[in-house]
């Protein structure tokens, strides 16, 4: 079976954790949100993420009311299962959940959404999920925040299927370590980036402005600190961007889509979503890629955990945390 991603051309996407309408500030409305991805989809953004948690199911709502209106063959979807609620048992209803909300008869990217907990039986559930796959109900599957070492372990369980996809943090300042990169790359696994944009950071606007939102200020990126450590890629994104006549996002983004991954920022009005679309039609030539590697490498964090829970912590209590964010 092709990927997704090859048979498709996908080399960017959009994600939608502020349709969740929680922990993103009360500077848009959901009307806001949804225009914006109208736009998006209208004008050649065809790859959409979401998650079942984003929102307590709110974002995938939002999305579907969105999808109602948009001809099935101008988009592709991804969802998320929690990583807390992969238990054979209970995925089919999860995927169903899912459908329902979105308004849709199949999803063409299922991924689950961190490293299970160390009780999960991952043989029987991602035998459940191959399952649900030959049902139609699933054409793709896909992992987020996961080790190299772990897309190993459960690659063993599926016969028809591979994990196609790793969705992880990945921006001009935050990546993976190369090893894992590298894993990836060599295994025809495709990098998902999510917080390509560092939540808004890299684009500069916050620079003298307060984040609004839970989620920016738990974000290390977003300390006083960073802001002058940071000051001469700030620049640097500036100077250029009004060079090429683009703006920061657009250029960061390209940036990121010449590294090999397909970014998914999130957007909250027509605004974010033109400098979306703008990558489009937008390159960005190898001496501004080599300039800004050269810049950012010693600034570079380098991660090697990808998972957010501890792998003994009970699913019950994961669920609890989920539903207060």
């Amino acid at each position: 079976m092709k990927s997704l991603f090859d048979e498709n051309q996908i080399n960017i996407g959009v994600g939608t954790w502020q349709l969740g309408m929680r922990g993103w500030g009360k500077d848009y409305s959901s009307s806001d949100a949804k225009e914006a991805l109208k736009f998006l989809i209208n004008n050649g953004i065809k790859f959409i993420d979401t998650a079942e948690i984003y929102g307590n199911g709110e974002s995938e709502k939002n999305v579907g009311e969105v999808l109602s209106n948009s001809k099935r063959d101008k988009y592709y979807i991804a969802t998320k299962i929690a990583g807390s609620n992969f238990k054979a048992s209970k995925i089919k209803a999860k995927v169903e959940g899912s459908l329902k909300r979105l308004k849709l008869d199949y999803i063409d990217l299922y991924q689950v959404h961190w490293e299970p907990s160390a009780y999960t039986n991952l043989k029987e559930s991602f035998k459940e999920l191959e399952k649900i796959c030959k049902e139609g109900l699933i054409m793709h599957i896909g992992v987020s925040n996961f080790s190299s070492k772990k897309i190993r372990e459960v690659s063993n369980y599926l016969n028809e299927y591979k994990i196609e996809s790793n969705q992880i943090k990945y921006n001009i300042l935050e990546r993976p370590v190369q090893e894992e990169i590298n894993y990836l790359n060599e295994n025809n696994i495709k990098i998902i980036a999510w917080s390509p944009l560092g939540q808004g950071f890299l684009t500069g606007k916050y620079i003298e402005k307060k984040p609004t939102g839970f989620i920016r200020k738990v974000n290390r990126l977003f300390r006083k600190e960073s802001l002058k450590k940071y000051t001469p890629l700030f620049d640097f994104i500036k100077n250029k961007s009004q060079e090429l006549n683009i703006a920061p996002a657009t250029l960061v983004l390209s940036y990121e889509i010449k590294k090999g991954v397909i970014p998914i920022p999130g957007f909250k009005n027509i605004k974010q979503a033109e400098d979306i679309v703008k990558v489009l039609s937008f390159s960005l030539n190898d001496q501004i890629v080599k300039e800004i590697d050269d810049l950012v490498e010693p600034l570079i964090t380098r991660y090697s955990k990808m998972g957010f829970y501890p792998p003994y912590l009970p699913n019950f209590i994961v669920n609890l945390i989920i539903k207060g964010i």
